[in-house]
């Protein structure tokens, strides 16, 4: 029986911190609002830095980052920075408690593999 939490093809719902902790390593979808941000740096980020990269914020406040920090598709295009930004989202891909790093990262959630990102229909 289906609790309605999982799509066959999707995988479970990803609403918060709880969420991505119980799938971690899975194929999800992801549910919450698209922010266009700058490149991370250690000192923090200057005011008109460009956007190039983009988390999703959960309802539970957790940002998770869409794929992995100083990889070629952490850098989004920009149509979809344009499009998605302070917009609600649904993004499947595969949910990682830590973003999957070589060397040195971001010790915090990602999205990766993506696999589609569309804008969430208005709550009736």
């Amino acid at each position: 029986m289906r609790d309605g939490t999982e799509d066959d093809e999707a995988g479970p719902v990803v609403r918060g911190m709880a969420d991505i902790s119980a799938h971690d390593g899975r194929r999800v979808t992801l549910h919450g609002e698209y922010r266009a941000i700058p490149v991370p740096t250690r000192g923090g980020n200057d005011p008109g830095d460009p956007l190039e990269y983009a988390v999703v914020v959960l309802e539970d406040g957790t940002e998770v980052f869409l794929e992995t920090f100083n990889t070629p598709e952490a850098s989004r295009p920009p149509e979809e920075l344009r499009r998605f930004d302070r917009r609600r989202v649904v993004a499947v891909g595969t949910i990682h408690l830590l973003m999957p790093v070589t060397g040195e990262g971001l010790m915090e959630p990602s999205l990766n593999d993506i696999r589609s990102i569309v804008e969430q229909a208005a709550r009736d």
